[in-house]
This record gives C-alpha cells, structure tokens and sequence, in this order.
C-alpha cells in the first residue's frame, strides 16, 4: 500500500504570546501541497519504520514511528507493519513533513482497522504527537486551526491547482524551539498580508539562510509575493503560471539552492 504524504505551506500564521502553560495560541491557514513524501506499508512481524535518507534520529523517535506505537497503545492492538518512508520533504525546513508522515500513518492505520475519520481517538493521537498533525487529518487540503495550531476551526476550500516555488538553502535547518525563543524576545512584527507569518522575522534572525532564500525569492521577477514556510528555513513563493514555477525553480537550483516548483493541493 503506498500514501501519499503531501508538504504544507501556512498561508497565515498569526502567532500569539507565551501563555501560563508556555505555550503560544496559533491561528492559522494551512493549505497542502502536491509535492510531498511516499509511505508504503507492508504486513509484517512487528513494527519498524525505514527512511529512504538518513534522518539523524532513532526509528523510535520518528514521528512516523511514533505514530503507529500511539495508535497501537490508544486502540489496544498491535501494529504489525513495515513502514518505509520514500523522503523528499527536508527536515527542518517549516514543510511540515514529519508531521504529515505522523498523519499518514494514523490515517492509513484507520483505514485498516475501519476506525472512522471523525473517531475522536484519531484526533487524540495527532495532539499527542504535535500541533501541526491534525492539518494532515482533515478533511479537505485546506484548513483554518486555532488552539495552539491543533483545533480544527473549519475545513476551508482548497485553492487547487495554484502554482508556487518552495526554495531554501541547501542543507539548511530551522530549530521552532529558537524560531519561537526569538520571537519571545521581538514580539510579534506588524501583519503583512497577504500571507502573514508572525515568525518570519524569528526565523531570519535565526538562520540567516531564511532570510537568504526570501530575500532571493522576493528579487525575482516571477515572485508576485513570498513568505517564509512556517517556522523556516524554506520559503515558498507564488508565481502565475506552472511555466513561471518551473522557470523559477530551475533557476533557484542553478544557484545552489534546493528547489521544487508544485501546486496547491
């Protein structure tokens, strides 16, 4: 069995301060993207995930991983798979991809045992292991979350079919801890819409690869508008045409950088 496991982008991200549990109240859209990782699942004696790229993390600290092993302790069943992850999503790079393959898994799980998708244990495993997870359950590509980015507020209608460019800097990382550490200490910029991103100006104070790659995308004359991809270090850019993305995608890649053109899921 093979799933799709599709990349995000936020196109708002409004980001509130430090509440008494440490925590930062989220509002934001988040909408899929075409491109995105393959799960394929196979029966087997016992639970393991595989990675087509090494990821620098133990089996059982991958989100996928850990996916499963809630499921299994959530629904009192065993989960005798063999997970393999086909990887294109980078790491670190606000695409979401650990968290999308966390909801393949729940969602491909659930097929299997024939839990419905409104079953509210699904929803408690995708807390459990993140607040970008439940985006990868709901029911449509495009959904406005509140809470800390973990509620569900509505399924909106994708915008299906719209062409972008995700770039960053090649092998660049943003760690969210420091991304929100930052913002803790600047506050929140003045909104800039559209696609606001209160953690953009974090983001490029922390790694200034960020702000390489906005800086860049924002330059080119393709761009109509660019932001940072949620806590960085990938920005994405939307373009007008598929032929613009590609255009625009091919040259980001002759500079060194890595670069998909892709859609709106």
């Amino acid at each position: 069995m093979h799933l799709s496991s599709p990349a995000k982008i936020n196109l708002s991200l409004a980001v509130g301060p430090r509440d008494e549990r440490g925590y930062h109240p989220v509002d934001t859209v988040v909408h899929l993207l075409s491109f995105g990782d393959t799960l394929t699942f196979r029966d087997a004696d016992e639970l393991t995930v595989s990675c087509s790229r090494d990821l620098g993390i133990a089996e059982c600290d991958n989100l996928a991983y850990r996916a499963a092993e809630l499921m299994g302790e959530v629904f009192g069943r065993p989960i005798p798979l063999a997970i393999h992850i086909d990887k294109h999503i980078p790491h670190g790079a606000g695409l979401g991809g650990g968290s999308s393959n966390a909801g393949a898994v729940i969602r491909e799980i659930a097929r299997r045992w024939q839990i419905p998708p409104e079953d509210e244990r699904l929803t408690h495993v995708a807390r459990a292991l993140g607040s970008d997870v439940g985006a990868f359950l709901a029911p449509t590509a495009c959904s406005h979350l509140t809470g800390y980015g973990d509620v569900l507020a509505s399924s909106l209608t994708a915008r299906s079919g719209l062409p972008l460019v995700v770039a960053m800097v090649d092998g660049a990382h943003a760690s969210t801890a420091e991304v929100y550490r930052v913002f803790d200490e600047i506050g929140a910029p003045d909104p800039v819409l559209p696609f606001r991103n209160d953690l953009s100006e974090a983001s490029m104070r922390t790694c200034d690869a960020t702000r390489q790659a906005l800086e860049w995308l924002r330059a080119q004359p393709h761009t109509d508008t660019a932001q940072v991809c949620g806590s960085g270090a990938a920005c994405f850019a939307m373009v007008a045409s598929d032929t613009d993305a590609c255009e625009l995608a091919d040259s980001a890649q002759a500079r060194g950088f890595w670069a998909v053109a892709t859609n709106l899921l």
